[in-house]
């Protein structure tokens, strides 16, 4: 199956930002003038359907491959934070949390190739366009790759709630810094927070019921990691 942006909103960002779309189709009656597109049809309804079963809006295109880069691209770009996704799952979460990376400007993030979300449509329409300035990097071991990063002057914060954890507002980032953030479910992993420099968690509120969602707590963290100190 190959790969759509759909919604209004992605489907002009991704035209703006010379994303490569191969094709663009449009409910017949759409006012056109804002797309500045040579390969474009119109579809009914059902037609529509047929293609995305969702909120496509009126607007779907079909779009080339994901260009994934390799850890590489890290030590050529020599940026000052990257962040490190612990095999998340949800592709609505990833979504979001490319959209929080691109607002506080992370231009790296780095992806697990097994076991957990690729970049899919899914992934790309919660983005809003988030995926435009960020560079996805598809690594086969996460642990190899920490590594590979610390020797490259790279130091490490994971986010857990354990007895080693520091408060996120008490921590003072260094650069250039990776963020860690886990799997819905179980978190970032032991070996992974064994190889962390430093363990942060965000201080809630007492009685509070409930743990943060992994976008919205990564959100915060990367607020903090990036505001003016």
């Amino acid at each position: 199956m190959k790969n759509f942006i759909y919604g209004k909103n992605s489907v002009l960002e991704a035209l703006e930002n010379n994303y490569p779309i191969l094709e663009i189709y449009l409910l017949k009656g759409t006012d056109n003038k804002k797309i500045k597109f040579n390969k474009i049809s119109y579809l009914s309804m059902s037609e529509m359907n047929k293609i995305i079963n969702g909120n496509h809006q009126g607007y779907i295109a079909k779009i080339a491959p994901f260009q994934y880069y390799d850890i590489g691209t890290i030590i050529k770009d020599k940026p000052n934070h990257v962040l490190i996704l612990d095999h998340i799952q949800d592709p609505q979460n990833f979504g979001a949390i490319i959209r929080s990376a691109n607002v506080f400007g992370i231009k790296h993030i780095i992806i697990p190739k097994d076991r957990a979300v690729e970049v899919t449509p899914t992934v790309l329409k919660i983005s809003s366009g988030g995926f435009k300035t960020i560079k996805i990097i598809k690594v086969a071991s996460l642990l190899e790759s920490i590594e590979f990063l610390k020797k490259n002057g790279f130091w490490m914060y994971a986010t857990a709630l354990n007895e080693k954890a520091t408060s996120l507002n008490k921590i003072k980032f260094s650069n250039p810094s990776v963020i860690i953030v886990g799997n819905e479910g179980t978190g970032v992993s032991k070996t992974l927070l064994k190889k962390s420099d430093e363990i942060i968690y965000i201080s809630q509120k007492a009685n509070s019921v409930q743990s943060l969602n992994v976008s919205v707590a990564t959100g915060i963290v990367l607020y903090e990691l990036t505001k003016e100190k």
